[in-house]
Order: structure tokens, then sequence, then C-alpha cells
């Protein structure tokens, strides 16, 4: 498929736009005196508007004359445009700019889906917050970035989730907002900077997933707003989301627009994956308006997508989910946001069993088909949507062990450090938001409040019990990592004790990795090696993990260190089981 926006080439620049409506489009370079000055580009029998330019080079400015079908004559920044100076566009001071892709990249392979391990960060508040860099206007950049990539490399994951970086409205934002979909934020940094951002991240086995605002636009402030005509677009709109006006879904050029878009994070920025922000925007549209449009202009996407780059992995926020995102509409994932909430329940002893096993596999006995693991994102910590809170505390978003009493109440402690265990062991791809690692306080935003500052707080990152969470993190990704039945193995329930809300499963592949997990959400401890758990396997077991680990913020002796444990006749393994925790045991003979 043929570029959109401004490429560089050996002799200049070629300018390509869609834009049907307009009756002229000229590539501007005075940008002062554009009324009167402009290259004229050529249309074909599409709406695309070409035209290659010697006179163009890397750095250059640049605008388009758009002749529109009343007469009248406007500047308009390209949506398509690599780099810009700021969102804003009715200020005279922004415009496109020519930016080249080149990049001296260092080899990187996409991991495969199973083997993912997600850390969703954003990056602006992930910095500048009690660590030494100081920025005045509160958003931090991708070179401050780079500082932090060894920090999550340590903690054991493989890839990083940014929350948006294209260009938005003002300096400071979620990121969903989008104001030009290909130019990257300008307060972040340049486009240098970010592909520095997501080498640095190769270069320490990091993959890096980009999210995307496909569904809506952030109206009048959208490079889409009356492009090419004044009173339509040829890019609006198919309807209204909760959030703005949708793009014209069912219009080739859009779908070829969007695409283009994934193709640049994955050719220019090297990216391994996309998350496509709220599907559901899309798809619900086609229930309003009567049609399947939305769901096309997906299945277009994810189609091209897997024609194209085949191993790279494609999310969907599908909320509420359901498996027609992945086996028709062709995501290889989609968010599971249910579970979140049933951990919850589980923990504060609301059907904890039956809470417990729904968390487990990828069916949950609705008829749901996710053929493979590696087709749910799973978060039992919860995601930034989870966590953060735009109305200053009033609502009960907030980082996990505020849901139990605080970071300084140990049971809520255990809970966190239960939950993450336990998102390691079952299936699913794992995904940890920024903060939770370390217990954060409060609740996360990018702003200032009533309540005070709440970008990741990196004083709390390196207390003690920030630390004792850490070291959870890093210990469980590690045994999700060194055993591929947690990865893609199989799962069955092995033991359910009601009484004491205790939940045991196994997890074995074909090759004879065999892990039994462990599961108490109670408050009774279990010593002198006298729980039984039903193994559903015979042989001998080692402990490998147990969140109530001293090293963690638990205390010495309350697993399994040193007692390798056989499977007796009555089909048990006998041992230690600590309250609010997570053991695992591998079977070893």
């Amino acid at each position: 498929m043929e570029h959109v926006g401004a490429k560089i080439t050996p002799n200049g620049v070629s300018f390509r736009i869609w834009a049907p409506k307009a009756v002229q489009v000229d590539v501007v370079k005075d940008l002062v005196n554009w009324r009167t000055t402009g290259f004229p580009m050529q249309r074909d029998a599409r709406g695309y508007w070409t035209a290659n330019l010697p006179d163009f080079n890397s750095g250059d400015p640049y605008g388009y004359k758009i002749h529109k079908s009343n007469g009248r004559i406007q500047f308009r920044i390209d949506p398509a445009a690599r780099n810009t100076f700021n969102s804003g566009l009715i200020n005279p001071e922004n415009f496109g700019i020519v930016t080249g892709a080149a990049y001296p990249w260092h080899y990187f392979k996409t991991p495969a889906f199973d083997d993912l391990i997600l850390y969703q960060c954003h990056l602006a508040s992930f910095c500048g917050r009690n660590d030494g860099m100081d920025r005045p206007n509160r958003s931090a950049k991708f070179k401050d970035g780079v500082y932090k990539l060894d920090y999550i490399r340590d903690l054991g994951f493989n890839a990083i989730a940014l929350l948006p970086v294209q260009e938005f409205w003002l300096d400071r934002s979620w990121g969903y907002n989008p104001s030009f979909y290909f130019s990257i934020e300008s307060a972040y940094g340049e486009p240098a900077d970010l592909r520095r951002f997501v080498d640095e991240c190769h270069v320490r086995g990091m993959a890096v997933i980009f999210d995307v605002v496909y569904n809506h636009i952030s109206n009048s402030d959208s490079s889409f707003w009356h492009f090419d005509d004044e009173d339509t677009s040829s890019y609006l709109t198919y309807g209204n989301t909760p959030w703005g006006l949708s793009p014209a879904f069912w219009e080739q050029g859009i779908k070829e627009f969007f695409f283009a878009n994934m193709a640049m994070y994955f050719d220019e920025y090297k990216g391994d994956g996309i998350r496509f922000d709220s599907t559901r925007a899309i798809t619900d549209l086609d229930s309003e308006n009567h049609d399947d449009k939305g769901f096309r202009f997906i299945q277009f996407l994810t189609g091209m997508s897997k024609q194209h780059y085949p191993d790279k992995y494609l999310i969907a926020e599908h909320i509420p989910a359901h498996d027609t995102i992945v086996v028709q509409a062709g995501f290889h994932a989609a968010w599971y946001d249910p579970l979140y909430y049933k951990l919850q329940q589980a923990l504060q002893g609301i059907n904890t069993i039956t809470n417990l096993k729904s968390l487990l596999g990828t069916n949950f006995g609705y008829g749901a088909n996710y053929p493979f693991s590696w087709n749910l994102i799973k978060y039992l910590l919860g995601s930034h949507d989870n966590i953060g809170d735009p109305e200053n505390g009033t609502t009960d978003k907030r980082f996990y062990n505020e849901k139990f009493g605080g970071r300084d109440n140990w049971f809520a402690r255990a809970k966190g450090r239960l939950a993450w265990a336990l998102n390691i062991a079952i299936e699913g791809t794992p995904m940890l938001f920024m903060g939770n690692e370390c217990h954060m306080k409060g609740y996360w935003h990018t702003e200032i409040d009533a309540n005070g500052d709440h970008r990741f707080d990196w004083s709390l990152a390196g207390d003690s019990i920030g630390l004792g969470m850490r070291k959870l993190v890093a210990a469980a990704n590690r045994i999700r990592l060194e055993h591929p039945a947690l990865r893609r193995g199989f799962i069955e329930v092995t033991h359910e004790d009601f009484n004491n809300s205790i939940l045991a499963f196994k997890r074995w592949d074909n090759e004879g990795d065999i892990i039994l997990v462990i599961v108490n959400a109670g408050d009774h401890n279990f010593n002198n090696f006298q729980y039984g758990v039903h193994a559903g396997q015979t042989g001998q077991w080692q402990q490998v993990f147990c969140s109530q680990d001293a090293e963690f913020g638990g205390w010495n002796g309350s697993g399994n260190a040193y007692y390798q444990p056989w499977t007796q006749a009555n089909g048990n393994i006998y041992i230690n089981l600590p309250q609010w925790s997570v053991a695992m045991f591998k079977r070893i003979g």
C-alpha cells in the first residue's frame, strides 16, 4: 500500500494525501504567504492527491492549501504529518515538518505471543516525581523514560504497553484525545527520541506495544475537522461516540489511512504490537446505524496487519468482552476486564471459590471460544482505567492495595502479592499497570488535584514496602518465563476447600513441565506440613514460589523451603500454607 503524508525520497519529498472532496490541493512551503504560493498536486480517480517535489528536505515545514467546493481556500495541516510543533490547528505557528524515518536499529525479534508479560506505562507521568528529574510542566519525555528501562527489565517484564503517544491536545493527557494520528506528542520529544526509546527497550529484551485511538476524534482540535470540505469532511462521520465524533469507517481512504498509521508504528518505530482503544465504540455504532461498517473496518485493519506483519500482537480493548472480537474480527487478544472485579469479590469473601475459578481459563463456562491462552489480556491488579481517576478522587478508582486498606496495611499488601502471583499462574497474557509493583498510594492521574500529585512516586518505589513487592513481581515473572506450563500449558482444578477458601489447580505441558498452584484466600495459617492439597498428579514436589516469603513482605518459615513432599495414596501432598498466599510447586520426580 502506498504511503500517506510526506516521504523523503532520493529526489526530494513525495507528498500524498486523501482529500476526495477538495477541488484542488497545493503543497505549501512558504507558510507566511501560503495564500499566494504553493505547489499543485495531482488527483487520481480515488481522491488521492500527490506531488513529488525536489524543493523540500528533511526538517522543512509544510502544509496543504485546500481549495474547497464552496470557493473558500484554507490552510490545513497534514493529518498524516510525522511531526508537528504542537496540536493546535488554529495556531499559526503550527504546521507539519518533513521527517525521515532512518535510524540505526539494533536487531530484535518480537517474542512469541504466549511469552509476553506486559508492563502498562504512561510514560509522561512515570518519570519526574521524587527521582531528581526536574520537569516544570510535569510532563516527562521519551529521553527520561530511557533511564527507567532497567527498572522495568529488572522486574522481569519483557514488554512495555505504552498509553497513546500520538499528538494530543495540550501537553498533559492520558493520550486518548488524538489531534494527529501520525505525529508524535510534541511535549514528549521528537520522533527520533521515540525511536531511541523503542530501540533501548529492544536492547534490553523488551517488546513495545503502542496504543491507538481509532474510535473517535477529539472534535475541533482534530486534524480531520473540516479537512477537505467546509461543511463536512471525507474523514467524518459515522456516528457520535461518548468521546467525540467517529471517523467515516466505510470509506476506503479512511481504512487505508488507519492501516498506514499501524504500518508506521511497525515500520518507522519498530513496534511489536498495537492495542486498539475501545473497539466497542466502533462496533456499537454498527448497531445504531443498522449495518456492519465498523466491524468491517476492524476486519480490514487486522487482516492487512496479519498479512504484512504476522508476528505483531493485535490487542482490542473490547469491554464487555466477547470472543467475536478475536475469532471473527481478527484480533489476537482482548482485554478481559471482569476478572479485576471478580478477584476483589473473592478476596472480600464473596463466593470465593467460584470467583477464583472464574479467573483461571479462557472460556469461563459461558460458551466463549478463545482458542489460545494469549487471546486474553488479564490484569488482576487493574489497568489505567481501573486505577486512574480524573475526578479528584471521587470515584472508586485506585491502586489495588487501596481497595483493602492501603499500602500501610499488611493484609492489603498480602492481597496485592497474591493477586499478581495468581495473574502469573493462570491462563492469559499478564499485564500490570505501573505502580502496583511497589504498592503505590492513592490513585493515578497526570494532574495535581485537591489530593496532591498522582504521578509515579519514586520515593515509594524504593522504600522497604516498595522493594518487597518489587521482589515479588520479579520472582513471579521469572517463574512464568522459566516454566512453559504457565505460559502455554493446560489447566485443571484439583482441589476446592470452600470452608477455608483454598483452591488448587495444575498447569502442565506436553514436555513434562508440571506446576501445582495453591491459593489461600483466607485468614487461616496452616503449619507443620498438615494441610492436604489434592495434587491431581503422582510424584515428588518442590516449592518454587510462595508469595508470603519474608523477602516479599511475609515471614520466615511461612512456606515449604527445603521440603519436598510426595503425593500420598489419597492423592494429597501435605504442606504449610500461609494465609492470603499463592504457593507454586513443580513436580521433580
